[in-house]
């Protein structure tokens, strides 16, 4: 969730940031805790972990859908970037649910972690990072389990629907990056009340690029070897061994 602020809900708390540890958090920003050299550095190590596991399949792929799928992440955090002067607007979370719907949940995942990481370390990193992480990556796993393409066709409906709420979900969940024990209840209600009309531009948003580029985008992701595909491809294999 993106609001505009005088910076005082977070000025007398930057000092206690930097003595809780100058190498995890460096500085307090607009989202949270900015963090250090240390702090970027783990963050960083449990994130690729995460992928590498997520990743990881008994089958192989070939080069081709590797590069496609890296092209898919960087094209995706490129776009991020390019649209980051448009308040909330990206096409991080309706592509999140589409490779979730059309890859698999794991696939999912590793998509949504490897677009905050590229793009936030462009515009940005900090806490949020985490936090948008893991955002996208529920919301993949949302799309995983929606039934949002089936046979090779979009329920536009369904992806409207999710589209609007991801977003709503989405700015929650980013928006807890902002605790760090010196915010009130009362501060965090007010945060996310002058959130709102910024929830509704990234709902607007979702919107527009599910319907302008659901369709191709979900054309170029079935070049992709489908989770049910690796699954028969997995049985296949032992059948042949034994």
């Amino acid at each position: 969730m993106i609001v505009l602020y005088t910076g005082r809900l977070f000025d007398d708390n930057a000092q206690d940031i930097s003595l809780f540890g100058q190498f995890m958090f460096q500085a307090s920003g607009i989202h949270g805790p900015v963090l250090g050299p240390m702090g970027s550095l783990v963050l960083d190590v449990v994130l690729l972990g995460i992928v590498f596991w997520t990743l990881m399949s008994s089958t192989k792929r070939s080069a081709s859908d590797i590069i496609l799928f890296a092209s898919i992440i960087t094209g995706v955090s490129l776009l991020r970037v390019v649209m980051t002067p448009l308040p909330n607007i990206q096409p991080v979370t309706v592509a999140a649910l589409l490779v979730g719907a059309q890859l698999g949940a794991k696939r999912g995942v590793s998509f949504a972690i490897l677009v905050t990481m590229i793009s936030n370390f462009i515009i940005g990193n900090g806490i949020w990072t985490l936090y948008q992480a893991i955002g996208w990556s529920i919301i993949a796993i949302i799309g995983a389990n929606a039934k949002l393409i089936v046979s090779n066709s979009i329920n536009f409906s369904r992806l409207f629907m999710l589209s609007i709420f991801s977003a709503f979900l989405f700015d929650i969940i980013v928006s807890f990056s902002i605790i760090d024990g010196s915010i009130s209840l009362n501060q965090f209600m007010i945060y996310l009340a002058n959130g709102i009309p910024y929830d509704f531009m990234h709902a607007l948003g979702n919107l527009t690029f599910a319907a302008w580029f659901g369709t191709w985008f979900a054309r170029v992701l079935q070049h992709q070897p489908t989770l049910e595909e690796i699954e028969v491809l997995v049985v296949e294999g032992y059948v042949i061994e034994s």
